[in-house]
């Protein structure tokens, strides 16, 4: 099983912003529908050329740690999961960059993770 990668568009104010669904059939990856909370988490991400995600990394918080937070991460063939560090790679593109950014995992009412939002700035040159 794979994993859903969306993109915004570059704004020139907030840099990239990524969805990512690790739970299948979400029905709109933005809808706050089933996120009942969030946590705040630091990912390290490449990035292609083009900005596209090819791969994140970022370590779990303690109340994330449980085999149920992680049901829908480990359901990924690619994911690999070192507690307390989390690898996860996204299909397609190859990364050209490698960066941190700051990010918000989302999680079910059930405590599972479900999602998770990147927040990117790229260094642009002056």
């Amino acid at each position: 099983m794979s994993i859903f990668v969306q993109r915004d568009e570059f704004n020139a104010d907030h840099g990239f912003e990524y969805h990512v669904s690790f739970k299948p059939n979400l029905p709109d990856i933005e809808s706050e529908e089933e996120v009942r909370y969030h946590v705040a988490v630091e990912a390290s991400l490449s990035v292609s050329e083009t900005g596209e995600l090819a791969d994140f990394s970022f370590t779990l918080p303690k109340l994330c740690r449980s085999e149920q937070a992680l049901t829908f991460i480990r359901r990924h063939s690619g994911a690999r999961i070192t507690p307390p560090q989390v690898f996860v790679p996204v299909p397609g593109p190859a990364g050209d960059a490698v960066a941190t950014a700051v990010a918000d995992l989302e999680l079910d009412v059930a405590g599972r993770i479900i999602g998770m939002a990147i927040h990117w700035m790229p260094d642009l040159p002056a």
